[in-house]
Formats: structure tokens, C-alpha cells, sequence
């Protein structure tokens, strides 16, 4: 637990717990304290209202509230589920992979619309053992993600079937699959059969030597309208030509209702 954190959490036992007396009184007036405590209610720390609860989770980290309160029944397990759906900031690659791991998989599926993925780490968890309270997203959001080919990508996709919403943003890959436009062409109309609009920008970057006729050609489907197929989803920007060369993937596309 941070430091800012455990003094915190000490400062909330002792504001809900009755202090009996205090090092410098004299006896009698600790025997006094005594018997006015015996009289007072206690507040325990779970009787507190909701709202308070949540005020109080945004003086922590995530992992520092799922250590210190998940657990301990459902009512806080539910708190803490609600104040990731309203927002809560995750600061770390640790806090992320806890959240997808322990704490996304007890949400109800109709309280998740939206889902944003910006590491590595997050594809990897979800593939490898994907939540079914996910299936019902109607907004996935894709976001920083390096090196991994369009097929890694389509495998996890292939799960959102009722995925209306669609953003790939920051992509940076050296994987040259993402410029064949039947793959895009399978995803929108086998994968997701529902999407209504698509945002993508993808850098693809050729780290290996090719030939300058390639390149030409290459660089002509892009910046040509009469190189580019009448069925391509995307528009290409040329970013580098030498000695590498880099290519940002743009889509801003509404499909119709199918």
C-alpha cells in the first residue's frame, strides 16, 4: 500500500472507533470518558452510505482498495465494480491487469457498454481467458497497442459480437497484414456484424529492405486515387519514405444497418 494510502486508511480507524481516553487527564476524568463511550453508538467503517464509500475510494489506488476492501462482502464488492464502471482511473500495467483479471468478470453485463484497452498486457489477458459478461460491449476501444498483426487483433475482435463502436488508435506495427484489404473486408462483414462506424489510425512500418519498384508501388496505391481498389476501406498517408518506410492506415467509415 502507498504511504499517502496507510496513513489515510489509519486516520479512518481511528475517526470510527471510540477512543477511550487520552495520556494526560487525570483518573477521573478517564473514568468519565469511559462510561460516556459505554452510552455513544459505534459507527463501524461498513455502516457508512454509499456515497461516502465512494468519495473515500478516490484517496486510493486501485490495487490499494481491492487489497484493503474486496472481500469482505458483496455490498463492497459491488462498490468497488461501480466505481470502475463511473471512470476510476488505472495508473499502472498492475492496476490494469488486476482490474481485467479479478475485478471485470463480476460486473454485470448490462452495466458494461463501453470497454478500453490501451496495453499489450490487456489483449494478451482477454485472449487468453475472455470474460463472457463481454460479450454485450457496444463500444471497444483499442488504443496504443504495438506490433500485433491484424489476425491477433481479428482473434480478439472475433469475441464482441454485438459491437456497434470500433477504435484502433496509435496503433504502431511492423506487421504488414493490416494492408490487405480483404482482411478488413472479413472483419466488417463476418466478424462484426453489427458495427455502425469505425475509427482507425495505424502506423505500419516496413523495417525490411525492399526493393525500390515495391516501394513505388506501394507508395503509389497510397497516395493515387486510381492505385487504390474501389472496395478499400482505409486511406494511407505516406509518413517516411527512407531508409524505412511508414504508412498511417486512416478509417473513418458509418456502415449502414445490415
Amino acid at each position: 500500500m502507498s504511504n499517502s494510502s496507510h496513513t489515510f486508511a489509519q486516520f479512518l480507524c481511528a475517526k470510527f472507533t471510540c477512543l477511550s481516553s487520552s495520556s494526560s487527564g487525570d483518573e477521573q476524568r478517564v473514568r468519565n470518558k469511559r462510561r460516556k463511550c459505554r452510552t455513544l453508538k459505534y459507527t463501524s467503517f461498513e455502516q457508512l452510505p454509499n456515497e461516502l464509500l465512494l468519495e473515500l475510494f478516490d484517496y486510493f489506488t486501485l490495487f490499494d482498495i481491492y487489497t484493503i476492501f474486496y472481500g469482505l462482502n458483496t455490498r463492497f464488492n459491488q462498490l468497488i465494480a461501480f466505481s470502475c464502471i463511473r471512470g476510476f482511473a488505472i495508473h499502472s500495467i498492475r492496476e490494469n491487469n488486476l482490474y481485467l483479471k479479478c475485478i471485470l468478470p463480476d460486473i454485470p453485463p448490462w452495466q458494461i457498454n463501453t470497454l478500453k484497452l490501451w496495453h499489450n498486457s490487456s489483449y494478451e489477458q482477454l485472449l487468453n481467458k475472455f470474460p463472457i459478461n463481454l460479450y454485450y460491449v457496444h463500444t471497444l476501444i483499442l488504443k496504443r497497442l504495438k506490433n500485433l498483426s491484424f489476425h491477433q487483433c481479428r482473434e480478439l475482435l472475433k469475441h464482441f459480437k454485438c459491437l456497434e463502436t470500433l477504435s484502433m488508435i496509435d496503433f504502431h506495427t511492423a506487421k504488414v497484414d493490416w494492408l490487405d484489404d480483404n482482411n478488413w473486408k472479413n472483419l466488417i462483414d463476418i466478424d462484426l456484424p453489427h458495427l455502425r462506424y469505425l475509427d482507425v489510425r495505424i502506423s505500419v512500418i516496413y523495417h525490411k529492405q525492399i526493393y525500390d519498384d515495391d516501394k513505388d508501388n506501394i507508395i503509389y496505391s497510397f497516395t493515387s486515387r486510381y492505385g487504390r481498389p474501389t472496395y478499400r476501406l482505409y486511406t494511407g498517408s505516406l509518413l517516411k519514405r527512407d531508409p524505412i518506410l511508414e504508412i498511417c492506415l486512416t478509417i473513418d467509415q458509418v456502415f449502414p444497418l445490415r
